[in-house]
């Protein structure tokens, strides 16, 4: 094969550093890049940043981002890339490079090449001094040494490219999966969608029959037809939801002036859940069973391997159905389903769900702004303020009545197993592509070598 490198500066059009000043920022308008949306080669803009017009005509001056250009970070943190997805109109935040291939060098290629420890070893490492360095600079950046592959490039970018189509794809799933375990949460314990439906139908003149099918319709969508034909087609299936909206009552009452549903209780949470307690040797521990705030994923995303263990010889343990918080403030809103055991940091906080309650409701209702909001406003400290544990367990929760807790628990426990099946399909991508990438890219394995490893983790 034959094996070069060239310098970045030979292979792209452009290379234009980002305005030294910072964004003018507003709740809404053209999206500006983040050193945080940018993370192991993928664009994450589910909490977008914006600026006004006027902003982002002065930050495109140099050059507006366009499909396939890439944006290079060079500090907090440094070197890492992604590729402007086609459709986004977008401008550079700070502390950022944007990249443009020649029209005769696949973008993707050099995507993936600016990922290989090659070039990253080349941004980490400052080989005149010896010494690693905080950020990079233009000129620097102009002259890493890239490698080539001639003829092969395009097809090494194909294979890498499905590969990571793959992790987003389970990604993807992954969170329409949460979002429908939410928005039926949302309907049954939030919004009571079903109780309303009942209430309506009863304060319309109808029968306690009548308010038990608008019940069933709110719960699943059906009309009264549709019910007929359910019950006719899958008779088990419309018993069992016939008797889950018998279950919901059939009006609300006053508590501390918050209406719920009757028979309902508004309650602590330390009525629901506890703090647990426990703790783990080091020594049994990995990067894939130790879990601290820098390693739980912002906007309730879960989580992704350390990159370090502790120095300490013992830590708090957490087991399998605990739920693990964040509890430093600038990081709340990271929350986790645990499905293992393993080890934690002291600032994340693991709850476990009490036996009049399950894991799947507790998870659920810790999930809510609402939570994560009293989180912040009973915080305490100056610097990195943390949640109250004691004003925690006293935060007012719903407690409804224990079958359908049951219920909710059993309909969305299927949607945590895919979940779960879809990250551990992730970790072994991951690897794959982490095997891939510097053998492909050094010439060490040709495709085909590279796709019969692909067989034998059964991704081709």
């Amino acid at each position: 094969m034959n094996f070069s490198t060239e310098r970045l500066e030979e292979l792209c059009e452009l290379i234009v550093d980002c305005p030294h000043s910072t964004p003018t920022w507003t709740d809404s308008g053209f999206v500006v890049l983040r050193n945080q949306n940018i993370r192991d080669g993928v664009l994450d803009l589910s909490s977008p940043s914006f600026t006004d017009e006027e902003g982002f005509k002065s930050r495109i001056k140099r050059a507006t981002p366009k499909e396939n250009d890439i944006v290079f970070t060079r500090e907090a943190p440094m070197g890492e890339v992604c590729l402007i997805p086609k459709g986004l109109t977008c401008c550079l935040g700070q502390r950022q490079v944007l990249l443009r291939a020649k029209e005769n060098i696949n973008p993707h290629f050099l995507f993936w090449a600016l990922q290989s420890p090659y070039v990253q070893h080349q941004i980490f490492w400052n080989e005149g001094t010896g010494t690693t360095v905080s950020n990079v600079r233009i000129p620097f950046i102009k002259d890493l040494k890239i490698p080539r592959l001639v003829g092969m490039e395009d097809t090494i970018a194909f294979t890498l490219n499905s590969l990571a189509q793959k992790l987003s794809n389970n990604n993807k799933i992954n969170r329409t999966l949460e979002q429908i375990a939410q928005a039926l949460f949302k309907s049954w314990f939030i919004d009571f969608e079903p109780v309303k439906a009942k209430i309506m139908a009863l304060e319309a003149g109808g029968s306690q029959e009548e308010a038990t099918l608008a019940a069933m319709t709110a719960i699943s969508g059906k009309d009264a037809g549709s019910l007929a034909v359910f019950e006719l087609v899958y008779p088990e299936k419309y018993a069992e939801l016939r008797s889950t909206a018998e279950s919901f009552p059939s009006a609300m009452q006053d508590i501390e002036s918050v209406k719920i549903p009757e028979r309902w209780n508004l309650a602590p949470l330390s009525s629901i859940a506890s703090f647990a307690s426990g703790k783990i040797d080091v020594s049994e521990l990995t990067k894939d069973t130790y879990i601290s705030t820098e390693n739980m994923l912002v906007n309730k995303m879960g989580i992704e391997c350390a990159t370090s263990l502790p120095s300490a010889s013992t830590t708090p343990s957490f087991n399998p159905g605990h739920i693990l918080i964040s509890n430093i403030r600038p990081y709340f809103k990271k929350i986790w389903l645990a499905r293992f055991s393993g080890g934690r940091s002291a600032d994340v906080l693991a709850f476990e769900h009490k036996k009049n309650i399950t894991a799947e409701y507790l998870y659920n209702i810790l999930y809510q702004d609402s939570f994560f909001d009293f989180m912040m406003q009973t915080s305490k400290g100056v610097k990195m303020p943390r949640g109250d544990k004691k004003a925690i367990m006293e935060w007012s929760c719903i407690e409804p009545d224990t079958r359908l807790v049951k219920v909710f628990s059993n309909k969305v426990k299927e949607f945590y197993s895919y979940i779960e099946s879809h990250n551990k399909e992730n970790t072994q991508l991951s690897q794959l592509r982490d095997t891939l990438l510097p053998k492909l890219l050094s010439g060490e394995i040709t495709l085909p070598e590279a796709e019969e490893l692909a067989k034998e983790a059964d991704y081709v």
